[in-house]
């Protein structure tokens, strides 16, 4: 793409400050709760903030618990979303809103009435898989991808009836498309990049990346180091490779941002639960081209490479709005 030489484009900071910002991805309040306050203050709009990764139902309800309490003590600052108004909402007011995010469908066991009883906690997105195997289907880690399990069709009915976004992320590419294939309602990678670009088993094949367009549906570019290529310190160009690579393949409408900013403190404990093997995830230090809260400096790329006012509207949050307006009812 060229640079933009029209003298009357806005500023990334006037397009930041007037665009509503929505990170697909933030599991770092997992592990500090009080890190909000930073996404807060650097001015996006709404995060999907992961309630839990591999908990089972105690401790999830637990969790959820502690955000919506944090929310109760901060009306001023934090808002629960749930429903796509609730994103202009915060805009209007200068609030952080939170999405319920599940990594793993593990919390619901063998039971899809507990679909209903999260989705009545507010929880909007549930990740089908965590890299491994779980009573839905196969994570992106396993050695041979099964697919989508009876049950796990079910429940993929059964989100769509309730308005639970689908996310695919982290699950394998065969259950991805037995899902896809099965839901009704468009889908998202709330966070993964291209595997063309860079061949990791987190990252997407074209067939996946199509397949979710075909849907209606999206991919969040992910800013984590591993997933974007081999070098340590990987910078916001290389990210936009991912989305350039996207954008040629499938357009515009169809891509967004999922930063999945974590602390690497993080990382021997994942590795010790069996979450993460140390060959796919690349021992710390972490060097993040975004955290989530600079998300401005992303927006101030994608306008030096060429992309245009409106289309880094989309990539910013206008294209989950639209993907969101038709699961959510």
């Amino acid at each position: 793409m060229t640079t933009l030489e029209n003298s009357s484009a806005p500023t990334a900071e006037q397009l930041y400050k007037s665009s509503i910002i929505i990170d697909g991805c933030a599991p770092v309040l997992l592990q500090d709760i009080l890190e909000w306050k930073r996404f807060y203050e650097s001015g996006v709009t709404a995060i999907f903030s992961t309630v839990t990764t591999s908990d089972d139902a105690p401790e999830t309800v637990s969790r959820i618990s502690q955000f919506l309490r944090l929310i109760d003590q901060n009306p001023d600052k934090l808002r629960l979303v749930s429903e796509v108004g609730d994103f202009h909402a915060a805009k209007s007011n200068g609030q952080l809103g939170l999405v319920f995010q599940f990594q793993n469908a593990r919390p619901i066991g063998r039971d899809l009435g507990m679909l209903d009883v999260y989705r009545r906690l507010g929880v909007q997105v549930i990740q089908l898989t965590y890299n491994y195997r779980n009573q839905l289907g196969d994570g992106c880690l396993e050695a041979n991808d099964a697919g989508l399990s009876k049950f796990g069709l079910d429940a993929v009915d059964r989100m769509n009836d309730l308005g639970i976004l689908v996310d695919l992320s982290h699950t394998g590419e065969r259950t991805t498309l037995d899902a896809m294939e099965k839901s009704t309602k468009p889908d998202v990678f709330s966070h993964a990049n291209a595997k063309a670009v860079y061949d990791h088993p987190r990252n997407l094949t074209d067939t996946q990346i199509k397949a979710v367009a075909e849907k209606n549906g999206l991919v969040g570019v992910n800013a984590f180091p591993g997933f974007i290529n081999d070098q340590p310190r990987p910078t916001v160009e290389d990210l936009i490779k991912h989305l350039d690579y996207m954008v040629n393949l499938v357009g515009i409408d169809h891509v967004a941002l999922g930063v999945d900013f974590f602390h690497d403190s993080g990382w021997l404990t994942n590795i010790e639960l069996g979450n993460w093997t140390k060959k796919d995830w690349p021992a710390p230090p972490w060097h993040y081209p975004l955290d989530g809260a600079n998300t401005v400096d992303f927006v101030r790329a994608l306008l030096e490479v060429g992309y245009q006012a409106s289309d880094v509207e989309k990539i910013m949050g206008v294209n989950f709005m639209r993907v969101l307006s038709e699961v959510w009812n």
